[in-house]
């Protein structure tokens, strides 16, 4: 009974706080109040942030509109809260989230040159996960996946996400996160699914898929899912400060040295643009503009071939990105720089050769534009995107070459220096089903040839 009683109420919450979002003449301390009850429900688990963000936004398009259409607008929005949420206040323990994400894929190479390409089917990703409050402030995440696995970064790899996060102090200096969680090298969460791969510059910010463990404060949404807060100013200034285990791909600090990193990202209008870059659903203009900054000493990671030994490599990392979404389109682009100086001995770089500075950029630059075929999920989407890479650090001598198996030869499975080109084609048959294409054309810098490369990739969540 006190569940059932506890289900009713929340309900009519929802309504009352989507009739006052919705109303156009309402004033605005109706409006705040409406946005607390919102955020309140979210921090309880019965709402994703996601959720909450599409309810406002819709409540604003509809407030926007001439006051007939007000009655309609309210009911559609109502729908679309009942269907969103149906799931979520219905559960027994509706303070605890569960969710998995499968990727089959399909990769294919040419053989060219001599050089031996790959003709087969992987499991890019096979996640499970949860999430959700312990108390009223203190909410927690865990995520594993049983598909990656990197020869000596097995455990870094299949752990992705375990932490628990603190909510006290969210409405001054933010949240406070402990355990492995996403690195502050990126200003954002890596992007979804435009392409099957992580970008370039991802691979050359902090940590090992990202990740690193340590403990963060963070303030306003560009920290999520540690964080969903709202910046500064209405929400259009964000900033985050991290201490961790580092430096590179270390998880365990070994060396007993920290990695310390900021960052810090303006949403010029107030709305923060999401981590996919299909936009399916009709969104306003949102843009954001980030940049951050890392600096560590390391000694111990898989950068150690020096001369003396015992060398230190005193590490710095800079990255920087803009994003830009506009109802349907999508523009993103991004830069990141990875510098090691051996202060005094020399390193060995990705190419074989003694120097006393490592050096690595990465550059991103993509556009989509998603069209939906009916009122509900079901649409198609094309994007494209140019990378450039100029790689050094042995440690990060990996690029996309998962994407052709285990092939012997270096240059036919990636690339350490040189330029990619891709077009993807998308379809998606419903908000948790989605079909990726994939064809892309690498060019090397120091040679002479190049070669294109086709994957695709079925992505299903759940």
């Amino acid at each position: 009974m006190p569940h059932r009683l506890f289900f009713r109420l929340t309900k009519h919450l929802l309504f009352i706080c989507l009739f006052l979002l919705s109303g156009h003449g309402l004033a605005d301390s109706s409006h705040a109040y409406a946005n607390a009850v919102l955020d309140a429900l979210q921090k309880k688990g019965l709402l994703s942030q996601q959720d909450v963000q599409d309810i406002k936004q819709q409540a604003e398009l509809e407030a926007a509109k001439p006051t007939i259409t007000q009655t309609s607008g309210v009911k559609t929005a109502v729908n679309q809260l009942v269907s969103a949420t149906k799931k979520t206040v219905n559960k027994a323990s509706p303070n605890i989230q569960f969710w998995g994400q499968l990727q089959p894929r399909y990769t294919f190479v040419p053989s060219k040159n001599g050089l031996q390409g790959t003709n087969s089917f992987t499991l890019r990703r096979a996640r499970v996960g949860f999430q959700g409050f312990a108390s009223d402030n203190v909410a927690f995440r865990f995520q594993y996946d049983a598909a990656s696995e990197v020869p000596g970064l097995s455990n870094a790899q299949r752990l992705l996400d375990a932490w628990v996060s603190f909510k006290h102090f969210d409405d001054s200096i933010g949240s406070i996160t402990v355990g492995q969680q996403f690195a502050l090298g990126y200003t954002r969460r890596p992007h979804k699914t435009a392409s099957v791969e992580r970008k370039y510059t991802e691979v050359l910010s902090p940590g090992a898929v990202g990740r690193l463990r340590g403990i963060t404060v963070r303030k306003g949404n560009m920290g999520l899912p540690e964080s969903y807060s709202k910046g500064y100013f209405s929400n259009r200034l964000h900033y985050a400060l991290g201490l961790y285990n580092g430096p590179d791909l270390s998880l365990n600090n070994d060396n007993n040295d920290l990695l310390f990193s900021a960052a810090i990202s303006l949403r010029p209008t107030g709305v923060s643009p999401s981590d996919d870059e299909y936009q399916f659903k009709d969104r306003p203009l949102a843009y954001s503009i980030g940049a951050a900054y890392s600096t560590s000493l390391d000694s111990v990671t898989l950068d150690t071939k020096f001369q003396p030994s015992g060398v230190d490599l005193d590490n710095e990392w800079l990255s920087a990105h803009v994003d830009v979404q506009a109802h349907h389109w999508w523009l993103w682009a991004s830069w990141a720089q990875f510098k090691s100086d051996a202060q005094g001995g020399l390193a060995l770089d990705s190419q074989g050769n003694n120097t006393d500075t490592l050096s690595s950029n990465a550059f991103t630059l993509g556009l989509s534009r998603a069209y939906l075929l009916d009122s509900e999920d079901m649409g198609w989407a094309w994007a494209l995107q140019y990378q450039h890479v100029n790689n050094e650090h042995p440690s990060r001598t990996g690029f996309f070459r998962p994407l052709t198996g285990k092939s012997s030869d270096e240059i036919a499975r990636g690339m350490d220096q040189g330029s990619v080109y891709q077009a993807m084609f998308t379809w998606q048959f419903d908000e948790n089903l989605r079909l990726i294409n994939e064809l892309s054309y690498y060019k090397p810098t120091d040679d002479n040839f190049s070669y294109p490369a086709f994957i695709s990739q079925l992505q299903l969540t759940f």
